[in-house]
């Protein structure tokens, strides 16, 4: 997991930002920080590498719980599609280590054996979706917390 901690250098923004009860100051800053994330979120749905789209619509931005040691507004954008993590760090090639032949269940249920597995080569459409946009999730944060200050 990447953690990125976003420090407020504008006086102005966090004195407004202080004069609202905290209820109300949670919630802009839930909303400031999801959309920072969606920012990662949408560059990732690029990176990936489609073949039937299930990875793609994997792709989620999601509020993490509240945490003691994280902070309240954690957003995690992830793949929950089965194989999004062997896509994103590839895999070695696979023999038996006990000299038998691997066996696997093929798509029309018919039982596969074979002597090895051929790896996969990494692509990392997370980490670079966060290396992309890391700068740009910085602004669009700002520009969010401007536009839901303004409201009050």
């Amino acid at each position: 997991m990447i953690n990125t901690t976003l420090s407020l250098n504008d006086a102005a923004l966090m004195r407004r930002l202080r004069a609202l009860p905290t209820a109300i100051q949670d919630k802009v800053i839930v909303k400031s920080v999801r959309h920072g994330a969606n920012v990662i979120k949408k560059e990732a749905r690029k990176n990936t590498p489609t073949d039937d789209g299930e990875l793609k619509a994997s792709v989620k931005s999601i509020k993490a719980r509240k945490s003691s040691n994280l902070g309240n507004f954690v957003f995690v954008v992830k793949a929950t599609a089965p194989h999004a993590h062997l896509i994103e760090l590839g895999t070695d090639e696979r023999t038996s280590t006990r000299g038998k032949k691997l066996t696997f269940t093929g798509r029309n249920g018919n039982t596969i054996y074979i002597d090895k597995v051929a790896g996969v080569t990494a692509v990392p459409f997370l980490g670079k979706a966060y290396d992309d946009k890391k700068n740009e999730v910085i602004a669009k944060f700002k520009e969010r917390l401007q536009t839901e200050l303004s409201k009050f």
